[in-house]
C-alpha cells in the first residue's frame, strides 16, 4: 500500500520525533519493564491493570482502504469478544482503543503518539507506509504491532506480526496456479499494475520472481494509490499482447482494470493480492467480468467458506452487526485477534505482561493455529516469512451478501515459493 500524498521530510521527521518522545515519556513514567506486580503476581506495564489489557488499533475508516479497514476492525472486535467471553487473558478483559488515520502517514504518526501511552500492544496497524513510518517507535517502545499489511520489508522487525503470507508470496503462488492451469505459459507476457511504495514493490518482486522461474516476462505499470482509472494501463497491456494481468492495487483500481479490459475485448485472467478485492465491486459494472476473470491469492479463508469456524464467525458477525454487509476483512481481523491471543497467553504463562514480556512471548510461537482462518504461522525466526501458503479465491455472486467470494483451491505452497528469499528492505 502506498501513501496518498508525498509528505515533506522535515514534517514527517518532526512528527516521528514527537511520537517517539511521547511514547518514551509514557514508557519512562509508567515503566514498561515494571509497573510492579498486579493480580496473580503478573508483571504489568502500559495498557495493563488488574482488570484490563488495552490494545491499539490504527486503521483506515475514511481513506483508500476504508472498506477493508472497517471490517478488519470488526473482525478484531469479534475475536476480542470471544476471548473476553472465555474469561479473557490472565483474568483480564481485552479492550480496544481505535483510531482512524485515513491512510495518511502524518496522521498515523500523530495518532500513535496519542494511543501508545494507553496500550500494551497494537492489534491492528493498517498500511505499509504507516507501519514503516512507525517502526522506530515500535522498537523503542517494545510495542508488538499486528499489521494489516503484508510487506516483506517489515520482516526484519521483531515487533511486527505479519498475519499470513507476504505480498510477494501471494503473487508467486497465484501466478504459479495460473501457470499450472494453462492460463499462462512459457514465453507469455504478463502485465502488472502496482501501487508505488512498499505494497506495490513487494507484489512486483513476487511476480518478477515467478516470471524468472516459469519463463514469462512482466510488463510493468506503476500507479499512485489514489489513481482509479486504469484505462491507460490496460491499453498499454493490450498493445503489448499480455496473456494475464497481476494487480497490487486498491479495490477501485481493480474494478477499473477488469472492467476496462472487458469493455475493450481484452479477455485475460487477473490475479490480485489480498487487499485488491471488496465484495462491493460485484455491484459495479465490472461485476460480471470479475466473476469471469479475477483470481485472489490470500492466506485467509473466505467468510463464506463452509469450514465450521467460518460458519461460527459469520453467525457472530450477523448477531453483532445486524444487516451490515461484511467482506473478507472480517475473517482476517478475527484471525489476527486469535494470533494475538496466543501471544498474550504465552506472556501470561511467564507472568510478564509488560511490553517486553509480550514481545518475547511472541517470538516463542512456532506453530500458530487459528483453526483454518489463516494459514499456520511460525514467528520464531525474525526476518523469515511466517507462512508460504495461500488460498486461491474467486468472486461469487451467490455469496454477495457475505463476502462475494468462493474458495477455489485450499491452502498450498507452490513449488517455486519454497526456495524464495524475500527482500528485507
Amino acid at each position: 500500500m502506498t501513501t496518498r500524498i508525498r509528505t515533506g521530510a522535515a514534517v514527517l521527521l518532526a512528527l516521528a520525533l514527537s511520537a517517539s518522545a511521547c511514547s518514551t515519556k509514557a514508557k519512562d513514567s509508567t515503566s514498561s519493564t515494571g509497573g510492579g506486580s498486579a493480580a496473580g503476581g503478573v508483571k504489568s506495564g502500559p495498557g495493563v491493570d488488574a482488570k484490563t489489557i488495552s490494545l491499539g488499533v490504527l486503521t483506515d475508516e475514511s481513506g483508500v482502504f476504508a472498506a477493508l479497514g472497517k471490517t478488519v476492525t470488526q473482525g478484531n472486535q469479534l475475536g476480542v469478544d470471544e476471548i473476553n467471553a472465555a474469561g479473557g487473558i490472565c483474568n483480564r478483559q481485552i479492550k480496544l482503543v481505535v483510531q482512524d488515520h485515513g491512510y495518511d502517514v502524518q496522521k498515523a504518526v500523530s495518532l500513535y503518539a496519542q494511543v501508545a501511552p494507553q496500550v500494551a500492544g497494537m492489534l491492528q496497524l493498517l498500511g505499509s507506509p504507516m507501519t514503516t513510518a512507525l517502526l522506530g517507535n515500535l522498537a523503542t517502545d517494545h510495542m508488538l504491532g499486528a499489521t494489516a499489511t503484508w510487506a516483506s520489508t517489515l520482516l526484519r522487525s521483531k515487533d511486527i506480526q505479519i498475519s499470513g503470507a507476504t505480498y510477494d508470496i501471494e503473487q508467486i503462488n497465484g501466478l504459479s496456479y495460473l501457470f499450472d492451469k494453462g492460463l499462462i505459459k512459457k514465453g507469455d507476457k504478463v502485465g502488472h499494475i502496482y501501487n508505488e511504495g512498499a505494497y506495490g514493490a513487494n507484489g512486483l518482486a513476487g511476480s518478477k520472481y515467478a516470471a524468472s522461474k516459469l519463463g514469462f516476462t512482466i510488463v510493468e505499470q506503476q500507479i499512485k494509490a489514489t489513481e482509479t482509472d486504469m484505462t491507460a494501463a490496460v491499453s498499454k497491456f493490450k498493445a503489448a499482447g499480455v496473456s494475464a494481468i497481476a494487480l497490487t492495487v486498491g479495490p477501485k483500481a481493480t474494478a477499473s482494470a477488469v472492467g476496462v479490459a472487458a469493455a475493450t475485448g481484452l479477455n485475460v485472467p487477473f490475479l490480485g493480492n489480498n487487499p485488491t478485492f471488496s465484495s462491493q465491486l460485484l455491484k459495479s459494472a465490472a461485476g460480471p467480468a470479475l466473476v469471469k476473470n479475477f483470481y485472489l491469492s490470500a492466506s485467509f479463508s473466505p467468510l463464506s467458506s463452509d469450514k465450521p469456524i467460518m460458519v461460527k464467525l459469520l453467525a457472530a458477525y450477523k448477531k453483532k452487526y445486524g444487516s451490515e454487509i461484511p467482506n473478507a476483512g472480517v475473517s482476517y481481523g478475527y484471525g489476527v485477534a486469535k494470533i494475538y491471543e496466543q501471544t498474550l497467553k504465552a506472556a501470561c504463562e511467564k507472568k510478564d505482561l509488560t511490553r517486553e514480556g509480550i514481545e518475547a512471548a511472541f517470538r516463542t510461537l512456532s506453530n500458530v493455529d487459528t483453526g483454518g482462518v489463516i494459514a499456520p504461522l511460525d514467528y520464531s525466526k525474525v526476518g523469515e516469512i511466517p507462512s508460504r501458503q495461500t488460498n486461491i479465491i474467486r468472486p461469487n455472486m451467490a455469496t454477495l451478501s457475505i463476502d462475494g467470494l468462493k474458495l477455489e483451491k485450499d491452502l498450498f505452497e507452490s513449488d517455486i515459493a519454497k526456495d524464495y528469499t524475500a527482500p528485507k528492505g
